[in-house]
């Protein structure tokens, strides 16, 4: 096993963190687990159906019924997708 800091490999266990081994490297004190998963998450399609529904006037926890995804889940993708629009159009402005 390597450092991914320095490459060295030196290395000592460190006790564990969330039910994972974890390691401290002797030559640079960097702390790392051996092996990193992928960040979990819904499918793009399964976050582009919730916001078609939310966009169709169907309601937070009518769309979490139907699709099994927590409707504060999807008040935040709302709210991802609100910031990438640009700003409304206001009438009383010129």
């Amino acid at each position: 096993m390597q450092c991914p800091e320095c490459g060295g490999t030196h290395i000592r266990k460190n006790g564990k963190k969330k039910g994972k081994q974890n390691h401290i490297c002797v030559a640079c004190g960097r702390q790392f687990i051996d092996r990193y998963e992928p960040q979990r998450g819904y499918p793009d399609d399964v976050k582009r159906n919730c916001l078609r529904q939310y966009v169709n006037g169907t309601g937070f926890r009518a769309i979490e019924r139907i699709t099994g995804v927590h409707h504060t889940t999807i008040i935040t993708w709302v709210k991802q997708v609100g910031e990438l629009l640009p700003d409304a159009y206001a009438p009383g402005r010129c």
